[in-house]
């Protein structure tokens, strides 16, 4: 197993459970995902693949709530950062090909009805139900209140009219969680499972990005979709995305810090290797200054991502401001950390295709993603000031 990934799970935020979970998935990443490292998307087909191979693996049983004794079911948060740490230390399409379709059906699994999520949970976990978050439009990304969409009740159905991008697997997904703004409801955001093969859904363009994220923009024209496919209430659908996003931040800044850990080792293998002035670059100080910085940020990213899933995992409060300093920190220090990797690898390390080019390319679309730095500063210092406002 990759000795950086057992280094922190001595912490106290595992239990023995974790370790061998985590264990067990990195021998099967290994195995499995390693030889995919080079995969950069394209047609998202390589991210539906990889979907279904965890599917055929059991792995996605992992992503959903599960019943512990005579308590609740839950989501365990931290398996599912172990998951994308993994994944993304062996290959970004496999953290991908896990994490989009997870952030898609979460909105169902803690608030679609107990029919709903019989219909759609088990196709999930069988790898036939590919999942797709949309909540962006062209004039609405980090703000999610300007969102125009509209949903129209029409007997038992609704009409959706409007225009949703940056949708992961977006034309290839068999679901889509749509936020809509409700004609008759003052204007308050619901959230709708809308079928990928629904008429009225046309794919507008693919567009193409840094990152092996297979997004583009699509509209929902008379869209008829069923009243029992409403996630949860109708004015609900705002605080659902909010509650969504703050569930998968903290696995964000565990998949950053997969890029990270993987740049650092790809760094000292290549510092002692590489031979200039006579000598191993790692005998050259500047060298170990530069690993030091690196072993120091992946560190403290680990520790804001693993913090802000062990609480999730431990109650049931707001974890808005743990995860938004996890998301921060993690995606920036991986960016950091990964600059220096390329640093470290000179020539080589900008040439196409390598890869700590990739991990470049990579990190940097992560800073934005799923609530860009700038947002994540306003929830931490919000969260600040209430405080002292109490």
């Amino acid at each position: 197993m990759n000795p950086m990934v057992l280094h922190h799970l001595a912490w106290p935020f595992f239990d023995r459970e974790h370790g061998a979970f985590a264990r067990d998935f990195d021998r099967w990443a290994q195995r499995e995902l390693a030889a995919l490292e080079a995969e950069e998307g394209g047609d998202g087909e390589a991210a539906r693949r990889i979907f279904e191979l965890l599917a055929a693996s059991n792995w996605l049983a992992a992503t959903l709530p599960v019943a512990r004794g005579d308590r609740e079911s839950r989501l365990d948060l931290r398996k599912i950062c172990l998951m994308r740490e993994i994944s993304a230390f062996s290959s970004a399409m496999a953290d991908v090909a896990l994490s989009e379709p997870w952030l898609g059906i979460l909105a169902i699994t803690l608030y679609g009805s107990p029919s709903l999520r019989d219909e759609l949970l088990p196709r999930y976990l069988a790898g036939r139900l590919l999942p797709a978050f949309a909540l962006s439009e062209p004039d609405a990304g980090s703000d999610a209140a300007a969102i125009t969409t509209t949903a129209r009740r029409d007997g038992d159905h609704y009409i959706l009219d409007g225009v949703k991008t940056w949708t992961s697997n977006c034309g290839l997904a068999d679901l889509y969680v749509v936020f809509a703004r409700m004609e008759g409801e003052g204007g308050a955001l619901a959230a709708f499972a809308v079928d990928g093969r629904s008429a009225g859904i046309a794919l507008d363009e693919r567009v193409a990005v840094l990152s092996p994220h297979t997004v583009g923009t699509w509209r929902l024209t008379r869209c008829s979709v069923p009243s029992h496919r409403l996630i949860g209430g109708p004015g609900e659908g705002f605080a659902i995305a909010m509650r969504v996003l703050e569930l998968f931040r903290p696995t964000v800044g565990a998949a950053t810090l997969g890029f990270a850990r993987r740049a650092m080792a790809e760094s000292v293998k290549r510092s002692v290797s590489r031979v200039a002035f006579r000598k191993p670059i790692a005998e050259h100080q500047l060298i170990q200054a530069k690993l030091a910085d690196m072993a120091v940020k992946i560190d403290a990213a680990a520790l804001l991502t693993y913090r802000a899933a062990w609480q999730a995992d431990s109650s049931d409060g707001n974890v808005a401001r743990e995860a938004a300093m996890a998301k921060l920190f993690s995606s920036e220090a991986a960016f950091e950390v990964i600059d220096e990797a390329l640093q470290i690898f000179g020539g080589l390390g900008v040439v196409r295709g390598t890869t700590v080019e990739r991990l470049f390319r990579h990190s940097r679309a992560f800073r934005i993603f799923d609530g860009t730095s700038e947002i994540q500063r306003l929830i931490i210092a919000r969260s600040i000031l209430q405080q002292e406002r109490t």
